[in-house]
């Protein structure tokens, strides 16, 4: 059996002069493209392409999957005092809220019962970009932009928020909790 050599391509040298040149038009068309896909490979790890922000130990994290939207109580307002039914989303110990308050300018809280007649009202108010927190998977609340948590007390369980939600304290009068902020 005889040994198949490889056929060697031929090369055929082409001086400068015979080599294609695009028109205008092409080459604006193609330097349009190349932008393109420099604009949307900057914009993709902005996606959330998983864990933290592109393996940047420094970036935020990306918000879970297992916090749930909070439901949401309208408060009524006299002052700055902030009045609220307990009675349906937070009847039980161990639940939360997001409440909606019509002061100038509207603003956001959360509350969550700590018992049967403790609560704790925290600012909705993230404290890293001030996107509203409005998650929560039954220990943490959580924000939704970049994935910051803080505990039913408002201190800071994972960045990357470095300070705490403002706290306001509460009563209890049967049904009615109220909070002055």
């Amino acid at each position: 059996m005889k040994p198949r050599l490889r056929e060697v391509p031929k090369v055929i040298p082409v001086s400068p002069e015979d080599a294609p040149v695009p028109s205008r038009r092409q080459f604006c068309a193609h330097a349009c493209q190349a932008a393109s896909l420099v604009a949307v490979s900057a914009l993709l790890p902005a996606c959330g392409g998983g864990g933290n922000g592109g393996g940047n130990p420094t970036s935020p994290t990306s918000p879970t999957t297992t916090t749930s939207a909070l439901p949401v109580i309208n408060g009524s307002v006299s002052g700055r005092t902030v009045s609220l039914s307990v009675s349906g989303a937070l009847a039980a110990a161990g639940s939360a809220a997001l409440v909606n308050a019509p002061l100038q300018p509207p603003a956001s809280f959360l509350v969550f019962r700590n018992s049967q007649t403790s609560f704790s009202v925290l600012t909705a108010v993230c404290t890293h970009e001030a996107c509203t927190v409005d998650r929560f998977n039954g220990q943490l609340f959580e924000c939704p932009c970049h994935g910051s948590k803080y505990t039913t007390s408002g201190t800071v369980a994972n960045g990357p928020a470095n300070r705490a939600l403002t706290s306001f304290p509460a009563t209890l009068s049967g049904e009615t909790l109220t909070f002055t902020v």
